[in-house]
C-alpha cells in the first residue's frame, strides 16, 4: 500500500511541478525516429507502431494547435513522445539535430506516466501505443516495478479492445490493419508479462484460459528463418508477421512453469506430483527445443570449446538464454523440500544429486555461453541480460550450500569466482552512476557468496 501511495504522490507532485505542456521536437524530426524505427528490425521484436496510422492519424493531432485542450490530443502527443524515448532505447537517436533527445528521455516517460489517467480514459490506440512504449522502456532500464504496473494496464486496455482473441478479420496479415496491429501489441504484451513473473516472482497479469493463443500463421517457419540470419527479414514489409520477444512458444511454456510449479497452489504440492509436473514440463520444453534449426537448438550443457557465430542475432541468444532459465526454474520447484525443519543430509539422495547436476550444468551453460556471445550482443540489453548470469550464480550458491561434499574440486566456487570479470564485459551503452553502483554491488554480493561456500561443511 505504501508503494503504491508513494507512487501516487510521485505524480502528484510531478504535476505540480512540471509545466502542462512539454513541446514536442520539429515534427520532421519525430517522423524521421519513426521512420527509422520501422525500418530497423526492432519492430520484428517490438511491433508497437503502425507508421501508416502513426502518420496520418496520430502525427497530425498531435502537433496541432492547441492539442492538449483537443479530443484526444494528449494520447496522441504521448504516443509521439513514445517514439521519442524508444529511438533513444535502441539508439536510433543519432546525428547532431537529435542529440538532445536523451538528455530528455527521462521527461518524456515521466510526461507519459503522468498523463495516464487521461490516456486510460480516452482509451485510444496511440494511447495504448504510448504506454506500451514506455512499458518497453521501464523494462529496459531495468524498472521492472513500474513495468509490471504497465503490464497490469495495457493487458486490461488491449482485453478491452477484444486483442485477447484471434483477429476476425481473417486473411493475410497486414501492419496497416488496426486488428492485426492491435493483435501485435497483445502479443508483446503477453510475452513481457510472462518474463516479468519469472524475473520478479509476482503472479503473471494475462490469464492463459481467457485468451486465444492461436500463433500467428507462419509463425514457426518465420522463428526458424530469423535463428538462421544475420539480419532478420531483411525484405520485410508491412506484411510481414513479426517474430515477438523471444518465441511465443516458449513464453506460453514460461506461463506453464510458473502455474504448475511457482504459484501458490504449486506451493501445497506433494513432491511425487511436483516431480510428475517437472518430467511434464521437460518434456514439453524439449518439443519446443527441437522445432529449431539443428545448428542452433540449445543445449543443457555448453562447452567452453564450442564456438558462437559472430553473426548470430540478440533474438537468437536471447532465446538461448530463456531456455536454460526455463530449464532451472522447472528444476529448481524439487528444491523445495530443503525448506523444511529436517537436517539436509537426510533428504538428499540420488534424484536430489542428478537435478542438483541438472541445474549447475545449466547454470555454467548460461555463464560459458554468454561470455562467448557478448561480442554481437546488442548494448541496449544491459539490464535484461544481467538477470540470466545473476540466476545462474544464486543457483549455483544455492546447490554449493545444500551439497558441497559433492564438489571436492571447488568448481561452484570458481565459477562464482569468474563471474565479476563476466558482467565488466557486458556491453553497456550508456554508463550511468545506477550501472556502477549496481555493479559494484554484485561483486559484492558475489564475493560474500564466494566467502561463505568456501565455510560451507
Amino acid at each position: 500500500m505504501d508503494q503504491k501511495q508513494d507512487r501516487l504522490d510521485h505524480l502528484i507532485n510531478y504535476q505540480r511541478q512540471v509545466p502542462s505542456s512539454l513541446s514536442l521536437p520539429d515534427r520532421q524530426v519525430v517522423e524521421e525516429l519513426a521512420a527509422r524505427f520501422c525500418s530497423s528490425t526492432q519492430p520484428l521484436v517490438f511491433p508497437l507502431l503502425s507508421l501508416h496510422r502513426f502518420g496520418t492519424a496520430t502525427l497530425p493531432l498531435a502537433y496541432s494547435a492547441g492539442a492538449e485542450s483537443k479530443q484526444h490530443g494528449i494520447s496522441a502527443k504521448c504516443c509521439a513522445y513514445g517514439v521519442l524515448i524508444m529511438s533513444d532505447i535502441f539508439g536510433l537517436d543519432t546525428g547532431d539535430e537529435m542529440a538532445a533527445i536523451s538528455c530528455w528521455c527521462q521527461r518524456y516517460a515521466l510526461e507519459i506516466e503522468a498523463s495516464t489517467p487521461v490516456i486510460l480514459r480516452e482509451m485510444r490506440v496511440d494511447g495504448l501505443e504510448s504506454l506500451m512504449m514506455l512499458m518497453i522502456f521501464k523494462y529496459f532500464m531495468g524498472d521492472l516495478e513500474s513495468a509490471l504496473f504497465l503490464v497490469s494496464m495495457t493487458s486490461r486496455f488491449l482485453v478491452q479492445r477484444g486483442a485477447h482473441l484471434y483477429p476476425s478479420s481473417a486473411g493475410t496479415y497486414h501492419k496497416h490493419n488496426d486488428a492485426h496491429h492491435i493483435r501485435d501489441l497483445f502479443w508483446v504484451c503477453y510475452c513481457i508479462d510472462k518474463d516479468l513473473s519469472h524475473r520478479t516472482g509476482q503472479p503473471p497479469t494475462i490469464n492463459d484460459d481467457h485468451c486465444d493463443l492461436t500463433l500467428p500463421p507462419n509463425y514457426v517457419q518465420m522463428q526458424s528463418n530469423n535463428i538462421l540470419s544475420s539480419s532478420p527479414c531483411s525484405s520485410r514489409s508491412s506484411y510481414t508477421v513479426p517474430l515477438y520477444p523471444w518465441d511465443i512458444r516458449l513464453s506460453v511454456m514460461k506461463s506453464k512453469i510458473y502455474n504448475d510449479l511457482h504459484s501458490l497452489s504449486a506451493s501445497r504440492l506433494s513432491e511425487t506430483e511436483i516431480l510428475r509436473r517437472i518430467r511434464h514440463l521437460d518434456e514439453e520444453l524439449e518439443a519446443w527445443r527441437v522445432t529449431l534449426p539443428s545448428d542452433h537448438q540449445p543445449t543443457l550443457s555448453f562447452l567452453e570449446q564450442t564456438p558462437v557465430d559472430a553473426h548470430t542475432n540478440t533474438q537468437a541468444i536471447m532465446l538461448r538464454l530463456s531456455y536454460h532459465h526455463c530449464v532451472i526454474l522447472i528444476h529448481q520447484a524439487r528444491c523445495r523440500i530443503f525448506q523444511s525443519d529436517q537436517p539436509i543430509d537426510s533428504l538428499i539422495d540420488d534424484g536430489h544429486k542428478i537435478n542438483f547436476q541438472i541445474l549447475i550444468d545449466t547454470s555454467r551453460s548460461i555463464l560459458i555461453y554468454l561470455e562467448k556471445a557478448l561480442p554481437v550482443l546488442a548494448h541496449e540489453c544491459f539490464w535484461v541480460i544481467i538477470f540470466y548470469p545473476m540466476t545462474a550464480i544464486t543457483t549455483i550458491f544455492s546447490v554449493a550450500l545444500l551439497d558441497n561434499r559433492s564438489d571436492p574440486e571447488n568448481e561452484r566456487l570458481k565459477l562464482l569466482q569468474g563471474f565479476t570479470h563476466l558482467i565488466r564485459q557486458i556491453p553497456i551503452k550508456r554508463l550511468t552512476v545506477a550501472e556502477i553502483s549496481h555493479l559494484e554491488f554484485i561483486e559484492e554480493v558475489v564475493e560474500e557468496m564466494s566467502r561463505l561456500v568456501l565455510l560451507a561443511p
